[in-house]
């Protein structure tokens, strides 16, 4: 067992006293002397050409100090992703533009005195347009003849394919083939804080001081820089706190659009959304479409798999086909097969814009493949519990992908544990039925990478100073925008030099000039990857100190530790003195004073994966085609858990979004106009407290010798199976198949009564 300080302790989080009393000040907090608003004119057509834009009444409006079009931005064009070198996406976007491709482009922007005479001033911006064709979903977007959103691309953002061995020759000798079809939709990251930035110019310089609510700090610095035609040292980049992001903050999304308004007027400029334009004008999951082929041989096991996946990327690139990229590496992971195909397109259409949302691609993935397993079992007429401990990976088993390799895994004892719990196997003995109530159970499982090895260079680096007493000072690039992070860090610092979590201090912002640097937080990657950087920096200071000691005290260096803040003797733990009386001596001793301080780096050469496994019991209203999730059991393999209850708040956090992915969430699209419709939290429909079933989670740990304490990914896996297990107990409860979410009544009850349904329609 694993003998750890502060590791694996339920530590309070550091920022919570702040959050709870109220004291965080978040960017729309803010208030500069000389501030001004801003707010945007958004395009209220899908696809058109601006033939002539009309300002004079806007203008005229009292207070409004500068108004930016798309003839004040720079003639670059670039891409919001986040993973900025090398270019992984097209350059397909511009700051403001002439052309727009969907309901929301960003046309032009005002800078006034007051919100509300910003606001005056959008509403009297003229604009005469040439219309163009729009399509709204992939399909109609591929087909012949359609008209190119993007010139030369024939609407096809990207694409790319693979084979590991013989497809043709596995499905050849199958004794059973199974395919399906398999629909997920949109939907909005429904964070609590809009998107919103604070831009000024520093005095004397006249650099750009942006304040954001975003994951990426340094990321929005290089990404600005580009976009602007500027140096980096030109623009600095503050993170405060952050009212969340679930992926939707991982790139710039307006803040460019506020520095052009600066520059402007010259005057600090505050940029926020309204709830409205950040659920239909900003990013999105995206909506994808699964054909999946599988072939078994005569013992039900999987021996080869095709897999083709449509992505509606919406109007611009952002993260674009990455997120398709991400589902390729995972294609062949939980179920492994020597003969896999997968095929995959990202597509352009006139809707918003899909990017980053938590799990980048597995929820949509993990619904597909977890339907399809399920739908395989119930025509081989076998348990769906037997047939994934038939086929799902186990450790020692060949990994068909080259670049992960799995060091750690407990999905077998989850799977078994989570059994038990749910009672899977008494459940066909107790009462199915009352009247038009059905019940039913299922499972999904999952798995998940811990970073973007190999895909991009992920480095990580952090600064641990021991102060004179003893107590440490941790600077990291890392963004911690709700999920925990920095104190996770604290902990894993705490631990590296020896002293209690409570003598640790992390600078809450991150400030591109002097934070060391972090690409920011996506990809479930900080604890792992910062993490380690972190360890190593806090493993350097605690060796300077045990170096100190040994000649200090005349000691042998390989019989001391230091330990909860004092230094002991390994053998019996015997505590020697306060680390204090250390450090002190350190700083001012003659002739070689001295600080104690290390900065470190780190980036993963190598990607493990985190298991996952959740069961569900549901009742079905086969009348009403209500659902109503009874129970939902959530097992987690992340490796060590460092903080308890963090790790349980994002178990059971990413659970109740899965709920409403499977139950109730989708961004739904006017199909003549290419409009939100629900454009709004009372329309949209995030579940609250009052509709979540009663969940409980489990962590089961491996020891992952990659991570910094033995831990791997944690912040997205939660996000990915729940869905799934719903929807495969809708499917046992009804007999039913349903490929297609969110089991809403209504659509449940067209699973249901597909011929009522279609007489309806005629």
């Amino acid at each position: 067992m694993n003998d750890f300080s502060v590791i694996g302790k339920p530590v309070i989080r550091a920022d919570s006293y702040d959050k709870v009393s109220g004291r965080s000040k978040y960017v729309a907090d803010m208030k500069i002397p000389g501030m001004a608003y801003g707010k945007m004119f958004h395009s209220p057509v899908a696809h058109a050409e601006i033939k002539k834009i009309d300002l004079s009444e806007a203008e005229a409006v009292d207070g409004v100090l500068g108004i930016v079009t798309y003839e004040d931005v720079p003639d670059i064009p670039f891409s919001t992703c986040g993973h900025p070198r090398p270019f992984d996406t097209p350059l397909d976007t511009y700051i403001l533009n002439r052309h727009v491709r969907y309901v929301g482009d960003p046309i032009a922007a005002v800078a006034a005195e007051t919100p509300e005479a910003a606001e005056e001033a959008v509403s009297r911006i003229k604009i005469e347009y040439e219309e163009l064709p729009a399509y709204f979903t992939s399909e109609e977007a591929m087909a012949e003849g359609a008209a190119e959103i993007h010139e030369g691309t024939h609407n096809i953002m990207d694409q790319n394919e693979y084979e590991i061995g013989n497809v043709e020759e596995a499905f050849s000798k199958a004794a059973y083939i199974f395919e399906d079809t398999i629909d997920t939709p949109i939907v909005t990251h429904s964070q609590m804080e809009t998107h919103v930035s604070l831009v000024e110019l520093e005095a004397g310089s006249g650099r750009l001081i942006v304040h954001i609510a975003n994951q990426v700090p340094n990321i929005m610095r290089e990404r600005l820089a580009y976009a602007l035609g500027k140096k980096m040292q030109e623009i600095k980049v503050i993170k405060g706190v952050v009212g969340g992001g679930f992926g939707g903050k991982q790139e710039p999304v307006f803040e460019i659009i506020n520095c052009l308004l600066t520059m402007k007027i010259k005057r600090p400029v505050l940029l926020e959304t309204s709830r409205e334009e950040c659920i239909a004008m900003t990013r999105t999951r995206h909506a994808m479409r699964f054909q999946l082929r599988s072939a078994l041989d005569e013992n039900y096991k999987f021996i080869g798999r095709e897999v083709t996946v449509i992505s509606n990327g919406g109007a611009y690139t952002s993260h674009g086909h990455n997120v398709i990229m991400n589902i390729a590496t995972q294609a062949g992971m939980l179920y492994p097969t020597a003969n896999l195909k997968f095929k995959g397109a990202t597509v352009y259409t006139n809707i918003l814009i899909g990017g980053a949302m938590r799990g980048y691609g597995i929820p949509q993935w993990t619904f597909a493949m977890e339907s399809h397993v399920d739908n395989i079992a119930r025509k081989l007429n076998m348990n769906p519990y037997d047939f994934r401990k038939l086929n799902i990976y186990k450790p020692g088993d060949p990994v068909y992908m080259e670049h992960i390799h799995v060091n750690s895994c407990a999905l077998p004892e989850m799977m078994e544990a989570g059994a038990k719990d749910i009672g899977w196997a008494d459940f066909k003995n107790t009462e199915r039925m009352h009247g038009k109530i059905k019940r039913g159970i299922g499972m999904a499982c999952c798995s998940y990478g811990q970073s973007c090895y190999p895909h991009s260079v992920e480095l990580s680096s952090a600064r641990v100073k021991v102060n004179e007493d003893g107590s440490v000072t941790l600077m990291s690039g890392c963004a911690d925008i709700g999920q925990g992070i920095d104190t996770g860090l604290s902990q894993i610092a705490a631990e590296a030099v020896g002293v209690p979590y409570e003598s640790v201090y992390i600078t809450p912002i991150v400030d591109t000039d002097i934070s060391p640097f972090d690409p920011g937080a996506f990809a479930s990657r900080e604890l792992s990857s910062a993490g380690n950087a972190v360890k190593k920096a806090g493993l350097a200071c605690k060796n300077d100190i045990l170096e100190f000691a040994a000649k200090d005290r005349d000691l042998p260096l390989d019989e001391i530790d230091l330990r909860n803040g004092f230094l002991i003797k390994k053998a019996t733990k015997e505590q020697i003195c306060p680390i204090e009386e250390l450090t002190m001596k350190i700083y001012y001793s003659h002739p070689c004073a001295r600080t104690v301080d290390h900065e470190a780096s780190s980036y993963p050469m190598d990607n493990s994966l985190t298991f996952g496994t959740v069961y569900a019991i549901v009742e079905v209203d086969t009348g009403t085609g209500a659902v109503k999730v009874e129970k939902l059991r959530t097992y987690l393999d992340c490796g060590t858990v460092v903080n308890p209850l963090i790790a349980y708040g994002q178990l059971y956090g990413g659970a109740m979004m899965s709920y409403g992915y499977g139950m109730t969430e989708q961004l739904l699209i006017d199909p003549k106009s290419g409009r939100v419709f629900n454009d709004n939290l009372l329309d949209y429909k995030v579940p609250t407290m009052a509709d979540y079933p009663d969940i409980e989670g489990r962590f089961y740990e491996s020891y992952e010798p990659i991570g910094a304490y033995g831990n791997k990914s944690l912040g997205e896996p939660p996000n990915l199976a729940p869905a799934a297990a719903i929807r495969n107990a809708v499917v046992n409860a009804t007999g039913v198949t349903m490929n297609r979410i969110p089991l809403t009544p209504e659509r449940v009850w067209e699973f249901l009564h597909p011929l009522e349904k279609e007489d309806a329609d005629v």
